[in-house]
């Protein structure tokens, strides 16, 4: 037995032995080769993913405006899993529309895509668009304003209008551009707006009817600021009578002599140095105060006025008729003061003449 282990034949009949076995262990699967299984079958497993991609145009974009195409399309690209992640997130490809060899007018033009890997599949939509074609054109126009100025507070007027800038570039097929009639901003002002509105507005292009014409725009807004005021100057009061005064004389007094209106230029024109305060004195029947709303006693003369409310002490004097009635009693009482003085002389006279 020593011999045969001692021997040459034993030792390579060992070697022989193992490497049959590590043969074995290697081509059979198992725990070893899990790693390289999970790669294997991350390869093989398919994806699907819907991507947004801008459309492109292969055409002379100087020579001709082109409409009618979408700005972005949707692409959903199909394959193995790795890949398809990687395309989503590089989009290292094209979509775009080939009008190098088409003539003005309207065309039905397929979307092409350049870029995509050959392992993945995709489908387009859409995947066809109608496309315009038209001579390009650019002019520029001066930028007009409309606003309402019924939302101004009363009494506030709107300045000399700033528009910044007042052109604008408009770019378009020859036969829209021939549509414009006006290029145009309509600010809105907030209802009884009473300061300065300064804000950025959208520029639109309006045909004749007041629809907006398919151009291009720059800048796209501008900057409109519209100056709201309101004048206003400081006048001495005239306090005035007013209603039936039973031929009683009145006399007025109020700490306030002078008053600030407020309202439009036209409004502030019309008035000189004082204003006319009427107080109505038909229901007075002795010495009294009122409070006098001067929004009321000057009515659309002006705004508004500062203070708005003055105090107004209201004096009555002797009555005509009361004067009138003592003159007659007095008259009366000397009548009656003569006629018994003449009774008493004729009284005297008789008795003279008894004797």
């Amino acid at each position: 037995m020593k011999k045969i282990i001692n021997s040459n034949y034993f030792y390579a009949f060992i070697a022989l032995c193992c490497a049959l076995w590590l043969f074995f262990f290697v081509s059979t699967p198992g725990v070893g080769s899990t790693r390289d299984s999970n790669q294997s079958n991350t390869s093989t497993v398919t994806k699907k993913a819907t991507l947004t991609v801008p459309l492109q145009l292969q055409a002379d974009v100087d020579k001709y405006y082109i409409t009618g195409y979408p700005q972005n399309v949707k692409v959903t690209i199909e394959g193995p899993s790795a890949l398809v992640t990687a395309t989503k997130n590089t989009q290292n490809f094209n979509l775009y529309l080939n009008l190098k060899d088409l003539s003005i007018g309207q065309h039905r033009v397929q979307i092409k895509e350049s870029g995509l890997n050959s392992e993945l599949t995709y489908t387009i939509k859409p995947k066809y668009v109608t496309v315009n074609i038209q001579r390009r054109e650019t002019k520029k126009f001066a930028v007009d304003i409309d606003y309402n100025k019924e939302s101004l507070a009363t009494g506030y007027e709107a300045g000399k209008t700033e528009v910044s800038p007042d052109t604008v570039t408009v770019t378009g097929a020859a036969s829209e551009i021939e549509k414009i009639n006006k290029v145009i901003v309509k600010p809105i002002l907030p209802k009884g707006i009473k300061s300065t509105f300064d804000q950025e507005v959208l520029v639109q292009a309006l045909d004749k009817n007041g629809k907006t014409v398919n151009v291009t725009l720059n800048p796209q807004t501008v900057h409109v600021k519209i100056p709201i005021t309101i004048q206003s100057k400081q006048v001495s009061i005239n306090l005035k009578q007013k209603g039936d005064s039973n031929d009683t004389n009145f006399t007025f007094e109020s700490d306030v002599k002078s008053i600030r209106i407020f309202g439009t230029q036209s409004q502030m024109d019309a008035i000189n140095d004082s204003v006319d305060i009427p107080i109505d004195v038909s229901d007075v029947t002795g010495n009294t105060k009122k409070s006098i709303d001067l929004a009321d006693a000057l009515g659309n003369k002006v705004a508004f006025t500062d203070p708005t409310n003055i105090d107004v002490t209201i004096n009555t004097g002797s009555s005509t008729s009361t004067s009138t009635s003592g003159n007659t009693n007095d008259s009366t009482t000397n009548g009656s003061t003569n006629n018994t003085n003449s009774s008493n002389n004729n009284s005297t006279s008789n008795n003279n003449d008894s004797e």
